[in-house]
């Protein structure tokens, strides 16, 4: 039984992925549902016979409604199948990223109390000793053409998910509020442990159901999956937001802009969510003549304080595309969007107007509410918030007004007509001499300089100042990389303070980037202190 839920104009529901996508399926069996990185594509009726395949075996192994399954978040039809399996049965789906470092993962294998893990044949950590001791099987789905009902002549053999079952009498008590939870994405924590985000079905299809509104999706739409699918955001506005809704998915996998914008192009997608290093490479693509014709894409929501209004204005002009800057976490999924309707000097400069039935609020360091126009902490209450951080992996750290709105760690201003703008997040802040410099702020005055493609700003220790900023540039095809006071010179004239000037450059091919395609400024701050004692170490005598 599934309740309905409304606010304002919308409307959704509290019903699984496999409600949905099965539904969908018996509706219309030979709808296109997916085409794998590959170019193979399947049918609903196809995806679904071999989810229940999955389920079946799955079902041999154990699993119950509210166990936890890890699964490596690979694009590929089978790892589909088993999201799907893993619903039908009740199941929370985990995903995480194929690239997992070990300790990581071993931190997961030790507390997220999950009954099993599913891999496909290339993960060769099942055969770590140091994983915990289960039953390992191969899944042994059949070849599709071997399903009844479902020819597929010529097909070749799929390669084979791996199951990993532990010992029920080896997991603790389950925590009461899996009842709820239907996905489990993992976000990189203050402590260095990864923090487990719990979400509802409910939470998924509200940001889905918003997402599609605003963009004014109509039913049988393609929409692409740029983003890796090992986070709550990265599987919800991809696998769950294609499967449940019925608008056939498009896997980019691995990411290359060329590729990207062939395939949004011969399967005319509608709608793909990315981050702005991705839609940064799509406007380079174009602006060296390397792709010339206007993307289908009605809409394309990017979240990040990266964005600039240049990106926005490039993005229509050089692509065709028309940008829609969304706020949004894992821990409240994309609650807030410029629409394609807004004036594009407000999608340029805007992350918009929340979903319906969410409120965001900016909130003072004493957590009272600030009125309009003052810059605060984001503090966000919705559908879309999620039930909570997993237990060991994160639990203690969520942050709540006394009224319940979750404190996300950015600061917002809101103007007068209730747009909203991320201006910057708390903790990235670089402390330079008791001076407070917001990196977002820098990132986008520096990349209106004509050579530079991508930027970000990160700190680096300094005996007298505490920090220093240091930016590491990627240049444009056949630009000149510009020295450090070439950027100093192009911040002066357009009036940055030179408060905010960094004080050292760093010249990369790419920035490094998170599993969720994130600038990883950790590993960038590593980057750059390395290079700074490289170029200051004594010369060999």
């Amino acid at each position: 039984m599934t309740t309905t839920f409304t606010a304002e104009d919308l409307q959704w529901t509290d019903a699984s992925l496999w409600t949905q996508f099965e539904a969908l399926a018996q509706a219309a069996p030979t709808a296109l549902a997916l085409v794998s990185p590959d170019g193979q594509t399947w049918s609903r009726a196809e995806l679904s016979s071999m989810a229940m395949a999955t389920a079946a075996h799955l079902r041999q192994h154990g699993l119950r409604p509210g166990d936890r399954v890890m699964l490596r978040a690979c694009k590929t039809a089978p790892t589909l199948a088993a999201a799907l399996a893993v619903s039908s049965l009740g199941g929370i789906l985990c995903p995480f990223t194929p690239d997992l470092g070990r300790s990581e993962r071993e931190v997961l294998q030790q507390r997220l109390n999950h009954l099993a893990v599913i891999s496909d044949s290339s993960d060769d950590t099942f055969d770590d000793a140091s994983e915990d001791a289960g039953d390992e099987a191969s899944t042994g789905l059949p070849r599709l053409s071997e399903l009844p009902g479902v020819p597929r002549l010529g097909q070749p053999d799929l390669p084979p998910l791996r199951l990993k079952v532990r010992d029920r009498a080896d997991l603790a008590p389950a925590d009461p509020r899996d009842a709820l939870t239907a996905l489990i994405g993992f976000t990189s924590g203050t402590t260095g442990l990864p923090k487990g985000v719990m979400h509802s079905s409910a939470a998924m299809n509200y940001a889905c159901r918003a997402c599609a509104q605003i963009a004014d999706l109509a039913p049988g739409d393609a929409i692409a999956g740029l983003v890796p699918l090992a986070s709550a955001p990265g599987f919800t506005f991809s696998v769950h937001f294609a499967l449940a809704s019925g608008h056939p998915l498009v896997l980019v996998d691995p990411w290359e802009p060329m590729r990207a914008l062939r395939l949004i192009d011969n399967f005319q997608c509608r709608w793909a969510m990315c981050v702005p290093t991705q839609l940064t490479a799509m406007i380079e693509t174009a602006r060296a003549g390397q792709w010339t014709r206007p993307s289908p894409l009605r809409a394309l929501a990017v979240g990040g304080s990266a964005m600039t209004p240049e990106l926005v204005a490039d993005a229509e002009r050089l692509l065709g595309i028309r940008v829609l800057r969304m706020f949004g976490m894992s821990e409240c999924m994309g609650h807030a969007s410029t629409r394609p309707s807004d004036a594009i000097a407000l999608r340029g400069t805007s992350d918009g107007k929340p979903f319906p039935g969410t409120v965001d609020e900016a909130f003072d360091p004493e957590l009272r509410m600030l009125p309009r126009g003052q810059r605060g902490q984001a503090g966000v209450r919705g559908p879309s918030l999620f039930i909570g951080y997993c237990k060991g992996l994160g639990d203690n750290e969520a942050r709540f007004t006394p009224d319940g709105y979750f404190l996300t760690g950015d600061e917002i201003v809101h103007d007068a007509q209730g747009h909203l703008r991320v201006v910057g997040r708390i903790k990235d802040q670089i402390i330079r001499g008791g001076y407070n410099i917001d990196p977002a702020e820098v990132e986008a005055a520096l990349q209106t300089h004509p050579a530079i493609a991508a930027v970000a700003l990160v700190a680096v220790p300094e005996h007298r100042l505490g920090e220093q900023a240091c930016a590491a540039c990627c240049i444009r095809d056949l630009a000149t990389a510009p020295t450090l006071e070439d950027l100093k010179q192009h911040l002066a004239g357009i009036g940055l303070s030179k408060k905010k000037w960094p004080e050292h450059l760093l010249i990369l091919e790419q920035l490094p980037l998170t599993a969720t395609g994130k600038v990883d400024k950790k590993q960038l701050a590593r980057l750059a202190l390395t290079a700074l004692k490289t170029l200051n170490a004594p010369a060999p005598h």
